[in-house]
């Protein structure tokens, strides 16, 4: 009878728990970019009812998903950049509540338990928690993704309509797709048949779910209000971006195998210490532990070790053998998914390892989480206090950066170079200017469209491409220019660039 207060009782600790990491975010100025502030004014634009975007503007795949959700909450709350994220934070929460309540439930787990399990997601290194927060059209989705699928493996028809649009979303889906596929061929495997039947009814789904967007494609507001549609670009869809991104060269393995190893895992581990500044977030405190790379690998491997011995206790016990992913695979699920994740990202993708794409290997942070809960079925009350234990440390180590970064935005220590940057060009009287692709959208946005900054490349908007070639006004840019003044730290106002410059107007 007290199990359930107990399991409200550790949801809302994880929901404070989440937000505490996700809340910093908010604040303006602290991590936004231009990509940020297109969806930005998507979501503006569509709450204005003044473009229907169905895809990110300037290209046709990754689907307008957050620009909706944020739409409804900047009509009432205004375009601003808490309205823009706050369907992120809410996104961040459910993805972890729903991973505790998957965790009680599968694998039955006491609620305090399944809570420790779930805490290397709530509250992950700094860098990658800083990335689930990006308005970017799909960092945290994947995960939310990954454990909404796992909750409709036993129902092919919603399972496959779901991953279409999953996927069509962000392709990044497919990686949990692949790992249901696999753990539901090792379950079936005696009874092909069902098995055979069930992905039928949703590949069926999945191509259906891909032919709705389709048909839907042509017909979005492309490059922003009144902007005309590029039948060019409209020939590359999310398949295209895929294969263009997959580069298998096995003789660059042993060099990729070394910076997974010596760089991005410690980094995503929070294992590699340094100023905020570095991973992009505008704050003069520093962030990361040294060692706790090491630490984090040492708790994966108990771990998962523990999680093995529970395994083999129970496989030991007779029971009737159900049909497809039974409920305690979910451990080896999680950490399917993160494996699938990093060994794509290391040895398939074209990106650099650095930390500017580490936003493509978030499904990582479910490897850590997975070997947890494994462990955690062990009943061996020493073991799963030492797991608790090493969790609770890593986590707590993790909030102290986050902490830390809330107590320097309510200070107001950290000079805001981009909003000085826009109260001096309005100052002036600025309505229209050319810009790099760094500012032009993070102004526009900021001002709430009252400075439109056309980008000299990667155009997004052709409103302001017109007003800007009409008018010939100057460019802003961050760095040195010929003939120009600064007029913020970094921030230049330079002469009007050449008509050969200049994207084309439509």
């Amino acid at each position: 009878m007290l199990r359930r207060p107990v399991l409200f009782l550790c949801l809302f600790l994880a929901s404070l728990l989440v937000v505490a990491r996700t809340a910093p975010f908010m604040a303006p100025g602290v991590r936004f970019d231009a990509d940020q502030a297109v969806v930005g004014l998507m979501a503006k634009h569509i709450s204005e009812g003044r473009a229907f975007p169905v895809f990110f503007y300037g290209q046709s795949y990754l689907l307008a998903v957050e620009a909706y959700l944020a739409a409804p909450v900047m009509w009432l709350l205004g375009p601003t950049e808490v309205a823009l994220k706050l369907p992120l934070l809410v996104m961040n929460v459910a993805t972890v509540l729903l991973l505790v309540w998957r965790a009680h439930r599968d694998l039955g787990l006491a609620p305090w338990l399944a809570l420790a399990g779930a805490l290397p997601l709530a509250l992950p290194a700094f860098t990658p928690g800083s990335r689930l927060m990006d308005a970017m059209g799909g960092n945290v989705e994947p995960l939310l993704y990954t454990l909404v699928l796992w909750t409709l493996r036993g129902r092919p028809w919603a399972f496959g309509v779901a991953l279409g649009v999953f996927v069509a979303h962000r392709e990044f889906t497919l990686l949990a797709a692949a790992a249901i596929g696999v753990l539901d061929l090792w379950h079936r495997r005696r009874s092909l048949v069902p098995l055979v039947r069930h992905w039928a009814i949703a590949v069926t789904c999945l191509v259906a779910a891909q032919a709705a967007v389709s048909l839907v494609r042509p017909h979005g507001d492309m490059y922003g209000p009144g902007s005309a549609q590029r039948e060019a670009f409209l020939n590359l869809s999310a398949r295209d971006a895929i294969a263009a991104q997959l580069c298998v060269t096995p003789s660059t393995w042993p060099a990729r195998a070394r910076e997974l190893a010596s760089d991005h895992l410690p980094l995503m581990a929070g294992g590699v210490p340094g100023p905020m500044l570095d991973v992009t977030v505008s704050s003069g405190m520093g962030h990361g532990n040294p060692g706790l790379a090491p630490w984090v690998l040492a708790l994966t491997m108990a771990a998962l070790i523990c999680g093995a011995l529970a395994t083999r206790r129970a496989s030991a016990v007779p029971r009737a053998e159900a049909p497809g992913i039974p409920g305690p695979a979910l451990p080896g699920y999680l950490v399917a998914v993160g494996v699938l994740s990093t060994l794509v990202y290391g040895f398939v993708a074209c990106s650099q390892l650095t930390q500017a794409t580490l936003r493509y290997d978030l499904l990582l942070l479910f490897l850590p989480s997975g070997a947890v809960l494994a462990g955690l079925r062990w009943p061996v009350p020493a073991a799963r206090a030492g797991l608790v234990t090493a969790t609770l440390l890593w986590a707590g180590l993790n909030l102290s950066d986050y902490l830390a970064l809330a107590g320097e935005i309510r200070t107001g220590r950290w000079p805001d170079r981009r909003g000085e940057a826009l109260r001096a060009l309005e100052a002036r009287g600025f309505d229209t200017l050319w810009g790099d692709y760094r500012l032009a959208y993070v102004l526009s946005f900021r001002s709430q469209e009252r400075l439109k900054v056309a980008a000299l490349t990667v155009h997004r908007v052709d409103e302001y491409a017109r007003l800007a070639a009409a008018r010939d006004v100057p460019l802003v840019k961050q760095g040195v220019c010929a003939g120009g003044t600064e007029f913020v730290r970094d921030i230049w106002l330079c002469p009007p660039p050449a008509p050969n410059d200049r994207p084309p107007v439509y």
